[in-house]
């Protein structure tokens, strides 16, 4: 649930610029509190608006299509583990995936997913879904691809990563969902959300630990994220989270059970310090 241009922010608020020009300093926050500190209205603002204008957006929104063409033609569940408040890796899944659930850490995340499954959100996700056709070379509208996407959803999960279980409730289900909400799911998806739930690397392999327990064998972890930022900040506010490198990757997913080699099902991509990847449980 983390934003996208780390890396830049992280220099204006070192280099103090934002005090020099007469703007307050932006109030800093342990990782632990996007729980009661994240402002999802703020947050999407800064980052999802439009996408032409965010550069990590770019790069993850035009590399997914690969990614995602590793998976099966059909994927029976989903979960977009700490999705915060965004719905755009649904949105990308939904010609593949049956069901998808999504879920978060804060309450106000978790609303904010609510209100736009239930077509109530205040926040307009048309330049994003444009952005995404345009790489799918769809000729469906936004408002296609969304009612589409809205029709799979099955459930929105309060989740932490750093807990046991990873799943702590459901906090709204679909009418359609006549079964339970499953343990484990054949893909779990996770982009901006595992580095930026903890300051420390034996919190991110925690928190990898749990995303991969969700996942049943022979499923698919969707990851993504900024390596080496140490900050991001939005709204008035500056999170801290851990400084990934990929080497704590790659030996997080070893761990877990999951491929780290093409053969095996691996792809790692990355751009400008931003990555996507896609690992087999085996």
């Amino acid at each position: 649930m983390a934003g996208t241009e780390e890396k830049k922010k992280e220099d204006d608020v070192d280099t103090g610029t934002a005090e020099e020009e007469g703007k307050p300093k932006d109030e800093e926050c342990a990782a632990t509190e996007h729980r009661d500190k994240f402002n999802p209205t703020a947050y999407l603002n800064s980052f999802y608006k439009t996408a032409s204008e965010d550069t990590a957006m770019q790069i993850v929104l035009f590399f997914l299509p690969g990614i995602l063409y590793r998976l099966p033609q059909k994927v029976r569940t989903v979960l977009d583990l700490g999705a915060g408040p965004t719905v755009y890796l649904p949105i990308a899944l939904r010609e593949r995936a049956e069901n998808i659930y999504t879920s978060d850490y804060a309450p106000a995340n978790r609303d904010a997913l609510v209100s736009w499954i239930e077509n109530k959100s205040t926040f307009d996700w048309d330049n994003v879904c444009k952005w995404i056709a345009n790489i799918e070379a769809s000729m469906e509208t936004g408002k296609q691809m969304q009612e589409k996407t809205r029709s799979l959803m099955r459930a929105v999960l309060d989740v932490n990563v750093h807990e046991s279980p990873v799943v702590q409730s459901v906090v709204w289900k679909s009418n359609q969902a006549t079964e339970n909400v499953p343990e484990k799911f054949q893909v779990v998806s996770t982009v901006f959300c595992l580095e930026y739930s903890c300051e420390t690397l034996d919190g991110y392999f925690r928190a990898v630990r749990s995303a991969c327990s969700l996942i049943e064998d022979g499923g698919f972890l969707i990851q993504g994220g900024v390596l080496d930022a140490t900050t991001y900040n939005f709204g008035g506010k500056t999170f801290r989270c851990h400084r990934l490198k990929q080497a704590h990757i790659l030996e997080s997913l070893k761990a877990n059970g999951m491929a780290t080699t093409a053969e095996k099902g691996y792809k790692f991509i990355t751009h400008d310090d931003i990555f996507l990847l896609v690992s087999k449980k085996i």
